[in-house]
C-alpha cells in the first residue's frame, strides 16, 4: 500500500489579513475579514424605524404612502420594523422628519441604514515571497504525518480542526446528520456545484440583496463556512450529511444591516433548525444613530428563537474583550460610549470564540464573559506575532468556490481547485452549528421529537472539552461532537 508523507511545518511569508469574514486578496492567498459598518454610498439612502406594537402602525404607513408616493417603503411585519428609502435625498429627509414629528410615540428608534463592510486588518507589512522559496524545516524540526489508509488523501493532514471536533472521526460513527435537519447559512452564498457540497444543499436558498437574484458566491466566504459544516468528499465537515440552505446577504464585500436581519427572519420562517452567522458588527447603546439597528437585531433574534431556530454567531476578530460595553468602547477608541458586538454577544445567541492548534484562544479572537463556547479555527502559529512567520500546520483548509481562481499556495500543495488554507472566527462558528445539528438529528432519532434551543445548548455546552484558557476566553469550553452525542444517548 502506498504511503504518503507530508511535512506540515512549512513557513510562508506572504500577505494575509486576519478578520471576521474571509476576503480573498488580489494575490489570491487566503485571508479573513471583519465586518464593520459605514454609511452605504452605493445604494439609495435609507432609514430604519423600529416601531412600537400599536394598531396605528398601519395608519402610519398608509399616511406615508399617500404623502410621499415615490418613497420606497418596506415593512418587516415580524419585528415591527420599517425601512424607507429613496434616490431623492431631500425627499427622504423630509419623510423621516415628518414621521418623527407626527408619529413620535410610535417610534422606538430610528437611524440611517448602515452597511456591513469587510475591512482589511491583520498583517499588511509581510513580504510576499515566491512559493518556490517556502522554507521547509528539517526532520528534527518537522512533524511528519504518515498516511497508509486507502481512504486518506492529501487533504487529511490539514484537517486537525475537524478531527478535534469529531474526536478523530468517532462522532461520524454515531451521527453524520441528515437532510431533515437544516442549517441556514446567512452569508455570501454557496458554490452549489462544489463536489463536496452539492449533495447537501437542499434548497437554492434566497437572496436578500435587492435586485440580485443570483446565489453565486462571488467572494468565497459562504462556501468556506459551508465546508466546515457539510463537506462530504475530499474533505469532510463536522456534519457531512446535514442539509444546508444559503441566504445571501453579501453582494461583493458589503451588506446592509437590514438584509442580515431579514435573512434571520426568512431562515426562521423557513424552519431552519440552525442559523449560522459568521459575521458581526459593533453598535452603540448610547448613540441614537444605532438605536433602530440594535433593536432590529434583538427583535429578529427573539423571533427566530420563538420559531425554534438556534442562532450561532461569531464573537469577532479584533482581540477585544466584549464583557463590558464601556470597556469595549474604550478598546475601540470611543470615549464616553457603550458598545456591543452583535449579533454574537447578544442574549439568545450562541456566541463563539476561536481556538488554535494548541487549544488556546486564537490571537485575533474576541473574548469575554458573553462567550458561550469555543471552536478550533486556526491561526498563523506561535511565531507569527513576534517573527511574522506563518506556519501552515496551524492553519486549516476548507472548501472554496471552484468558479474562483485557485491560489498559488493551493496549487503548490497539490490541492484540486476548490480547497484553500484559511483561519478566522468565521470558521469556528460553523463547527458549533454543525455539532448542534448532530445533536438535533440524534435526539430526533432517539426520542422522536425536535429538541428546543435550550435543550440543544445543554448538550452542546455539556459536551465541551477543556482547553488551555479561561472561561472568559473559551466560555463553557471547546466544542466536541462526540461528547455531545454521547450525552444525548445517556439521557
Amino acid at each position: 500500500m502506498k504511503k504518503w508523507r507530508y511535512r506540515t511545518r512549512i513557513t510562508v511569508r506572504t500577505v494575509f489579513s486576519v478578520c471576521l469574514i474571509f476576503v480573498l486578496m488580489l494575490a489570491r492567498i487566503s485571508s479573513t475579514a471583519n465586518a464593520g459598518e459605514s454609511p452605504n454610498n452605493n445604494t439609495p439612502d435609507s432609514y430604519v424605524f423600529a416601531l412600537t406594537e400599536n394598531e396605528n402602525t398601519q395608519k402610519l404607513i398608509e399616511d406615508l404612502e399617500n404623502k410621499y408616493p415615490e418613497l420606497k417603503i418596506e415593512n418587516i411585519d415580524e419585528i415591527n420594523t420599517m425601512i424607507i428609502s429613496s434616490d431623492n435625498h431631500e425627499q427622504l429627509e423630509q419623510a423621516q422628519k415628518y414621521l418623527n414629528n407626527k408619529y413620535q410615540k410610535l417610534i422606538e428608534g430610528f437611524n440611517k441604514e448602515q452597511t456591513v463592510t469587510l475591512k482589511k486588518i491583520g498583517a499588511p507589512g509581510l513580504m510576499v515571497k515566491p512559493l518556490s522559496q517556502l522554507r521547509k524545516f528539517n526532520n528534527t524540526q518537522s512533524r511528519v504525518l504518515t498516511q497508509s489508509n486507502e481512504e486518506s488523501n492529501i487533504y487529511d493532514a490539514w484537517r486537525w480542526d475537524i478531527k478535534k471536533v469529531t474526536s478523530d472521526g468517532a462522532s461520524y460513527l454515531i451521527e453524520k446528520g441528515n437532510h431533515n435537519v437544516k442549517i441556514g447559512i446567512v452569508d455570501s452564498g454557496v458554490d452549489i456545484h462544489h463536489p463536496d457540497l452539492k449533495h447537501n444543499i437542499i434548497s437554492p436558498g434566497k437572496s436578500l440583496v435587492p435586485g440580485v437574484s443570483s446565489m453565486v458566491d462571488e467572494i468565497g466566504h459562504g462556501t468556506m463556512v459551508a465546508g466546515s459544516i457539510a463537506a462530504n468528499g475530499n474533505i469532510k465537515g463536522v456534519s457531512p450529511e446535514v442539509g444546508i440552505v444559503p441566504y445571501k446577504v453579501f453582494q461583493g464585500y458589503s451588506a446592509d444591516s437590514s438584509w442580515i436581519v431579514k435573512a434571520i427572519i426568512e431562515a426562521a420562517n423557513d424552519d431552519m433548525d440552525i442559523i449560522n452567522l459568521s459575521l458581526g458588527t459593533y453598535k452603540s447603546m448610547k448613540n441614537k444613530k444605532d438605536r433602530a439597528t440594535y433593536l432590529s437585531y434583538i427583535r429578529a433574534i427573539q423571533y427566530a428563537n420563538k420559531k425554534g431556530s438556534l442562532l450561532v454567531a461569531s464573537s469577532g476578530t479584533d482581540g477585544y474583550d466584549l464583557t463590558n460595553p464601556k470597556n469595549l468602547a474604550e478598546q475601540m477608541g470611543l470615549k464616553n460610549d457603550l458598545q456591543l458586538h452583535m449579533p454574537g454577544g447578544l442574549p439568545n445567541v450562541v456566541t463563539v470564540s476561536a481556538t488554535n492548534l494548541n487549544d488556546q484562544l486564537a490571537y485575533y479572537s474576541n473574548y469575554g464573559f458573553n462567550i458561550n463556547i469555543a471552536a478550533p479555527a486556526g491561526d498563523y502559529g506561535p511565531n507569527f506575532e513576534d517573527q511574522q512567520k506563518i506556519e501552515l500546520e496551524y492553519m486549516t483548509i476548507t472548501t472554496y468556490p471552484t468558479t474562483l481562481p485557485q491560489s498559488e499556495l493551493s496549487k503548490y500543495m497539490g490541492f484540486a481547485p476548490g480547497y484553500e488554507f484559511m483561519i478566522g472566527t468565521s470558521l469556528a462558528v460553523p463547527k458549533v452549528s454543525a455539532t448542534a445539528a448532530l445533536i438535533i438529528a440524534e435526539y430526533q432519532e432517539k426520542y422522536g421529537k425536535r429538541p428546543s434551543p435550550n435543550v440543544i445548548k445543554r448538550y452542546l455546552y455539556g459536551g465541551t472539552v477543556k482547553g488551555d484558557g479561561t472561561k472568559r476566553q473559551l466560555g463553557n469550553g471547546i466544542v466536541n461532537a462526540k461528547n455531545s452525542l454521547d450525552l444525548v444517548n445517556k439521557r
